[in-house]
């Protein structure tokens, strides 16, 4: 359930290795939503990426990305709609079907579980299996 009033949440994919310098990354997709739970508590901004993700995925197929790692940045739209602030990023490496993500923010770095996807499995979709194993928990 999406909150019109709610500041909208951006994720961003990126092709390549981030290093500091966006430029020199290649833009795979970005999506915007907000989406809120019927009731309790809001989900986090990696539950509510990945529900977000999952609608974009039903909808639409993206690009591949062309090497083993790729780039996703969360954040959240403030008042002035054109600034993002900076939430979660997630640096991606998929080789050989498997794929495992460093999780960065303000909390400490961490590396989720390894997940496989198969060959033709676009960013989304391989991000999307490394949050749903790796949020399990929290579905």
């Amino acid at each position: 359930m999406a909150n019109d009033d709610a500041p909208l949440l951006t994720v961003s994919v990126y092709d390549g290795d981030f290093f500091g310098d966006l430029t020199t990354l290649a833009q795979i997709c970005v999506l915007e939503g907000s989406i809120a739970p019927y009731s309790g508590a809001l989900f986090s901004p990696l539950e509510e990426s990945l529900r977000l993700l999952e609608m974009c995925a039903a909808e639409r197929d993206t690009p591949r990305p062309r090497g083993d790692c790729f780039t996703v940045f969360i954040g959240r739209k403030g008042s002035s709609k054109s600034e993002v602030k900076p939430l979660v990023r997630l640096d991606v490496y998929a080789h050989n079907g498997l794929a495992v993500a460093s999780v960065v923010s303000r909390k400490p770095r961490w590396d989720t579980e390894r997940v496989s996807y198969a060959p033709d499995d676009d960013a989304v979709a391989i991000v999307c299996k490394i949050l749903r194993a790796n949020l399990s928990g929290a579905r």
